[in-house]
C-alpha cells in the first residue's frame, strides 16, 4: 500500500475545515496521514481547530501565500517524511470515506498515472461534476466534466485527462521528485493547470477516478470577498498564458486578452456585478504588466524546491 499524506490548506473559515477533517477522519485507508496548513489566518481558527484536533500536525504560515505557497511547505514536510504520495485537498470539499482507498489503488494499477484526481463534485448534488481539470487550447482554457453525471462511469477505471484542478488530486511522488513543486508566482488559479503541464512533459499521465467522489463547495474560500476571485482569476490567466506563449505568440495572446476583459467587464456590469467587473479588470491588467514569467527545465525547479 502507498503511504499517502494529506495536506489541507485553511484559511480562516474553521467551519468548513472542521467538517474537512471530520470527513478524514472517516476514511478506510489506513496508510494515511493528515498535515493542516494555516495560511496566516490570526483570527483564533487554528487555536481552535488544534484544541478539536489535538494530535493533528499543523504548518502554521505567518501570511497567506495563496495555494502553490501554502501547499508547498506540506509537501517538502510529506516528501521528508518518506510519503510515497499527496493528497491535496481543499477545505471546503468533503471526501467519501472509501475515496482515498480508491485512488490509492489505481495509481498503484496504473503506473503511468502522476497525478489523479478525484471525482470531484458539486456540493448539493454529489452526481454530478464540478469540473476536474482544464483542455488548455493556445489561447484559451475550456473546462474539463463541469455538469457532467457520474452515474454512467466505471467507479474504478481512471478516466484520462489533460490537466487537473488541484481541489482533490494524488500525486506521485516521483512527479515532484521529477518536475519540482508548485510554482509561487501563481497565487491562485493556474497553478494547478500548470504543474499539470510540467507533469505531462516529463512524461506522466493524468487522469480522475469516477468513484472517488469528493464534494466540493465551488470557490467557498473566495467567495466572501467581492471581486477577489475574478482578480487572481484574471491575473493567473495572463501569467500562465504568458508564461507558454512566447514572441508572436505572446503579443497576439496579450491583444485577444485586452479585448477578453473588456468583453467580460460590459457583461458583469450589465448583471450589476460592479465589484466582480471592476475585480477582473484590474486582476488581468495587473497580470498583463507583470514582467512575464519563463518555464524552468525540470531539474532547475527541483533544485530550487529542495533549497525552499
Amino acid at each position: 500500500m502507498l503511504d499517502v499524506t494529506i495536506i489541507v490548506l485553511h484559511w480562516r473559515n474553521d467551519e468548513r475545515t472542521r467538517a474537512c477533517l471530520s470527513a478524514l477522519q472517516a476514511l478506510d485507508y489506513a496508510r494515511c496521514t493528515t498535515i493542516l496548513i494555516d495560511n496566516g489566518s490570526h483570527n483564533g481558527s487554528l487555536e481552535r481547530l488544534v484544541a478539536e484536533f489535538p494530535d493533528l500536525p499543523t504548518i502554521g504560515l505567518s501570511e497567506n501565500r495563496g495555494f502553490a505557497g501554502g501547499v508547498n511547505p506540506g509537501i517538502r514536510r510529506a516528501l521528508d517524511d518518506g510519503a510515497g504520495a499527496v493528497l491535496l485537498l481543499n477545505n471546503d470539499a468533503l471526501i467519501a470515506p472509501d475515496a482515498l482507498s480508491r485512488m490509492a489503488g489505481a495509481l498503484q494499477r496504473h503506473s503511468q498515472i502522476g497525478i489523479l484526481s478525484a471525482a470531484v463534485a458539486r456540493a448539493d448534488r454529489p452526481g454530478v461534476l464540478a469540473g476536474v481539470g482544464a483542455r488548455v487550447g493556445r489561447y484559451w482554457t475550456t473546462p474539463i466534466g463541469w455538469g457532467e453525471s457520474l452515474e454512467r462511469l466505471p467507479p474504478d477505471e481512471p478516466v484520462a485527462i489533460p490537466t487537473a484542478f488541484g481541489a482533490a488530486i494524488l500525486v506521485r511522488r516521483e512527479v515532484f521528485e521529477r518536475v519540482g513543486l508548485f510554482d509561487e508566482r501563481f497565487f491562485f488559479y493556474y497553478e494547478d493547470t500548470d504543474f499539470s503541464l510540467r507533469a505531462r512533459a516529463a512524461g506522466f499521465a493524468i487522469a480522475y477516478l469516477p468513484g472517488a467522489v469528493v464534494r466540493h463547495a465551488v470557490s467557498a474560500s473566495t467567495r466572501g470577498v467581492p471581486g477577489l476571485r475574478e482578480f487572481y482569476l484574471a491575473r493567473s490567466r495572463q501569467l500562465f498564458f504568458r508564461k507558454y506563449r512566447r514572441g508572436p505568440e505572446r503579443m497576439i495572446y496579450s491583444l485577444i486578452a485586452l479585448a477578453n476583459l473588456a468583453r467580460v467587464a460590459r457583461w458583469k456590469l450589465q448583471r450589476a456585478e460592479w465589484a466582480d467587473a471592476i475585480g477582473y479588470v484590474a486582476g488581468g491588467l495587473a497580470g498583463l504588466i507583470t514582467p512575464p514569467v519563463i518555464a524552468r527545465s525540470a531539474s532547475d525547479r527541483l533544485q530550487r524546491a529542495q533549497r525552499g
